[in-house]
């Protein structure tokens, strides 16, 4: 670079920065922050009941994962909010069983804004525009186009009324969920009061948008509000992929104790089915933190020898359903070993096979914008059992959900900015 060009930039900088720093109304209208996360994760092959299987079926594997997501926000109005959140993820080798890092979790798009720059089966480079929405609030009326996330219920591992495109219990960074191109009406009353409309596009698994159809949208109306100080309830009804779904939440402040609940009805053409979960969190002590859920589905199926039949299914290929039985139960809990050192875990339980799955981490706070986590994830229960057939196709059968998922350690590194 010639010294001329070097000093017409510099000029050009010192007159942005000037510019900048003179203009206070510029500095509030816009916010530029961000992260980059760092995953690496090893698994360990799951024991299997069986002779003469493949190699690649016993091998352990490993995968690591950039992910990095650049949050803008402008405000060139008060009632106006314009929000956009590029994101870059790398992800080398191949995705693990039971495990998600809930970063390249991606629902589907009306508008292509997800690219794919390196798409190999072991190493992936993905551009995505995560979130793009604008926003306006008049009054107690607020209107949101766009991409956004949408998030409805109130239970904590288990989400009945959390119907598009919810997190999977075993995510390790739920921090961000996956935005959809929605439009959402929210008119306020009062202090609590609220009521929610929202059409959004769903997308379904071997469709694109040429033969877009109502099993590929979601309008849902949800409304909530506080009776006393003690109460919280919500009331939902919607059309989701092309079916009637209504259920209701609540919410009761015991003072140390808070109890909760959630309960939808999927009217099914074939059958009807209900999903409901009950809750509680506590408090202990200053540091420690308990939730205890109950979770049930009338459409899991009774016997292990059916899971992989559910699996295939269209309501679990499209995240709709996520577990594979009909009763569970969950504990999670934390407890602040120092002031910058946090242990966790959940146990999740399938009470019909049964199985358990055991989550613990522990967490870093290394700085105010820099975090380091360790965990793992491990199963217990029946093994699944593989052979290889006539024509060399392994077969499975599984004995039980959680004792099918393999070990898996992972690392997780965060900067923020």
């Amino acid at each position: 670079m010639s010294s001329a060009k070097a000093v017409v930039i510099r000029i050009v900088l010192l007159v942005l920065i000037g510019v900048w720093a003179a203009d206070a109304q510029a500095r509030r209208s816009f916010d530029a922050t961000g992260h980059l996360k760092l995953f690496s994760i090893s698994t360990f092959p799951t024991p299997y009941a069986g002779d003469d299987l493949p190699g690649s079926l016993l091998a352990a594997s490993g995968s690591s994962l950039v992910d990095s997501r650049l949050k803008l926000l402008w405000r060139p109005q008060r009632k106006l909010r314009v929000e956009v959140h590029p994101t870059l993820t790398l992800t080398q080798g191949q995705a693990s069983v039971g495990l998600s890092t809930g970063v390249t979790r991606q629902a589907d798009e009306l508008l292509p804004l997800t690219f794919a720059i390196v798409d190999d089966p072991q190493l992936q480079l993905k551009a995505r525009l995560d979130r793009a929405s604008i926003r306006w609030d008049v009054k107690r009326l607020r209107m949101t186009l766009g991409r956004q996330p949408v998030t409805f219920g109130k239970g904590a591992i288990f989400t009945p009324l959390d119907l598009v495109s919810p997190f999977s219990p075993t995510t390790i960074d739920n921090s961000y969920k996956p935005g959809v191109d929605a439009l959402r009406l929210d008119w306020f009353q009062g202090m609590s009061g609220r009521l929610t409309l929202v059409g959004s596009y769903l997308g379904d698994p071997g469709e694109d948008f040429d033969n877009w159809a109502m099993d590929q949208s979601a309008f849902v109306a949800h409304a909530k509000g506080s009776v006393g100080d003690k109460w919280e309830l919500e009331g939902f009804a919607g059309w989701l992929y092309d079916e009637p779904v209504v259920g209701a939440s609540a919410f009761y402040n015991g003072g140390f104790i808070g109890y909760y609940g959630d309960i939808n009805m999927t009217i099914a053409d074939d059958e009807p089915f209900v999903r409901s979960v009950l809750g509680a969190q506590y408090k202990p002590t200053e540091k420690t933190y308990v939730t205890v859920e109950l979770y049930g589905q009338s459409l899991g199926a009774d016997d292990p020898k059916d899971y992989l039949q559910q699996i295939a299914s269209s309501r679990y290929q499209r995240g709709e359903l996520v577990q594979l039985g009909r009763l569970y139960a969950a504990l999670i809990g934390s407890y602040q070993l120092a002031p910058l050192v946090n242990l966790s875990g959940a146990v999740l339980s399938n009470l019909t096979d049964p199985s358990l799955l055991l989550m613990p981490s522990i967490n870093w706070s290394a700085a105010n914008n820099a975090s380091l986590s360790l965990g793992a994830l491990g199963g217990f229960g029946g093994r699944p059992s593989a052979t290889v057939g006539t024509l060399g196709v392994i077969q499975m059968e599984l004995t039980s959900e959680y004792g099918s998922v393999p070990f898996t350690a992972f690392i997780q590194g965060a900067y923020y900015f």
